[in-house]
């Protein structure tokens, strides 16, 4: 049952009032690694050599380079984010690129989401002056680990508020789960807690690109079920804005759902 909050955001978007599409997107993740140290129960992100028993893990210098180039082309000045479920500072690439993108993308906020466990007091330094705008540390345990525990404990009030920001999903998924998806029907979530699919669903808004340059449908795809073009053979621009990836963008944001991720997913 929707409630009228949601039907007015229904209204808004089938009418046009409401219409991210119009514009070039403000925000975009890709995916440097689709390595995790980490074996979360709640994450689809088990099994480390998910795309092969190569270095497929890893998104290739060219790629990465091709990607920031486009998006330079496009004038980007959003939020990029060089994360999907991997864990970014694993990626050995990750301060040298942060240089990268900031050099490139001046006037873009970079944004590393990381469960911390390769965070402490002498990366966090170097990448602040790499440029890096926020960590988003995600909390997949009882305690962060030691490392960074130190950091946070230390660092300065007006450096903290400004560059952290701490979300504690291991408290929350063994509580009441607010902030879960099921990440399209991967993960069973806790059966009395009533979720349904998102009215103006935020993930369709940006592009998500995976390890291999693929434009996927949207962060929940963890299988990469969804491909709408590969960046070194289409600019991204051109993917993004193609009328059938648009069309289906802003049914899936005006609640109409016809892609079984959709109808499966819970959040």
């Amino acid at each position: 049952m929707l409630n009228l909050k949601d039907i007015i955001k229904i209204f808004l978007s089938r009418s046009g009032i409401r219409n991210p599409f119009n514009k070039v997107f403000s925000e975009i993740e890709f995916e440097s690694t689709s390595y995790c140290n980490r074996k979360c129960s709640y994450c689809p992100n088990v099994e480390f050599e998910r795309f092969g028993e190569d270095e497929n893990f890893l998104m290739k210098q060219e790629v990465f380079e091709t990607l920031i180039k486009q998006l330079a082309d496009l004038k980007f000045s959003g939020l990029i984010s060089p994360h999907l479920y991997g864990e970014p500072l694993s990626d050995h690439r990750m301060l040298s690129w942060s240089k990268y993108i900031k050099d490139k993308l001046p006037e873009c906020r970079l944004k590393i989401v990381t469960n911390g466990d390769f965070l402490n007091k002498n990366n966090f330094k170097d990448f602040i002056d790499a440029g890096v705008d926020i960590f988003y540390i995600s909390k997949h345990s009882k305690l962060l680990k030691k490392p960074c525990r130190e950091l946070l404990k230390d660092l300065d009030q007006d450096i903290f508020k400004k560059h952290i920001l701490i979300q504690d999903f291991y408290g929350d998924f063994n509580q009441n789960q607010s902030m879960f998806t099921n990440r399209g029907g991967l993960v069973e979530l806790k059966k009395e807690i009533v979720k349904k699919p998102p009215v103006n669903c935020s993930y369709s808004t940006y592009p998500v690109i995976n390890v291999f340059g693929d434009l996927i449908l949207c962060c929940q795809d963890f299988d990469n079920n969804y491909l709408f073009g590969n960046i070194m053979n289409k600019p991204l621009k051109d993917i993004w804005f193609d009328k059938r990836n648009i069309e289906l963008r802003k049914r899936i944001y005006d609640y109409k759902f016809d892609l079984k991720i959709c109808k499966d997913c819970k959040m």
